[in-house]
């Protein structure tokens, strides 16, 4: 995008410092929520942790896509669905475009995940708290620093967006959509997020089945060609991407 490349990404993190990448056994041998004695996450753990939850969001709002009949789910809710995998779609190449590598590139999900509704919407809403609590975590991290502030905009920018599926899906579950004042800041750090998702990355959970793969190419141009008649028409420009950064 313009103005927002991995180099100046890179510079900024450089700004940061913080831990070295934590591996995967070290990230869940802990829980690391609120544990305000932990050092913070560094950027490429932030981008990389970010950018396996949004390769999984894809994957996920993709199932439920597909699986559309088995969840009775209408056309108003498919199209909340497709919107959904474009944004995280959309979140996705944004951080691969920083340098970010998903850690994990296959799923697991529970076996009725994409039959049963109310198993789908509960998951759902789980999985996206987790999204909004790890970009608030990042978008704190950031703001650290001045150099690194553009990116703490962006990543509220994307909590906001992760915010509004939580309510959807809640709306979609039959719940009371918008039941909170303020989005949870559940999670420290993003890597706070892992054990949530743990069972997700390993098929760890009870009755988890898998893999899953990933959206295609071909999945995704599928779904951005019907992002006009959606409505999907501003996806907008995160604000380190912006020429001129507004006060």
């Amino acid at each position: 995008m313009k103005n927002l490349s991995r180099r100046t990404f890179l510079k900024g993190s450089a700004i940061l410092g913080g831990t070295a990448l934590l591996g995967f056994n070290q990230i869940l041998g802990v829980s690391r929520v609120l544990g305000q004695d932990m050092p913070d996450d560094d950027l490429q753990t932030i981008i990389n942790l970010a950018s396996t939850a949004e390769l999984f969001a894809t994957t996920h709002y993709l199932a439920a896509i597909n699986g559309a009949a088995d969840l009775g789910l209408d056309d108003a809710q498919i199209a909340y669905m497709k919107a959904g995998f474009l944004a995280e779609q959309d979140h996705l190449e944004l951080l691969q475009s920083l340098g970010a590598t998903p850690l994990f590139t296959e799923f697991y999900v529970p076996e009725t995940l994409f039959s049963d509704i109310d198993v789908f919407t509960a998951t759902t809403e789980v999985a996206e708290t987790a999204f909004t609590g790890a970009y608030l975590a990042a978008t704190r991290v950031f703001a650290q620093s001045a150099e690194t502030t553009p990116f703490a905009v962006t990543a509220a920018q994307i909590a906001a967006v992760e915010e509004t599926h939580r309510v959807l899906v809640r709306q979609i579950g039959k719940k009371l959509a918008n039941h909170t004042s303020y989005a949870q800041y559940t999670l420290r750090n993003v890597s706070s997020a892992v054990p949530i998702l743990q069972p997700f990355l390993d098929g760890s959970g009870d009755g988890f089945v898998g893999p899953v793969a990933p959206p295609s190419a071909d999945d995704i141009a599928a779904i951005r060609a019907d992002a006009a008649m959606l409505g999907y028409d501003n996806p907008g420009v995160p604000f380190a991407a912006l020429t001129e950064m507004p006060m």
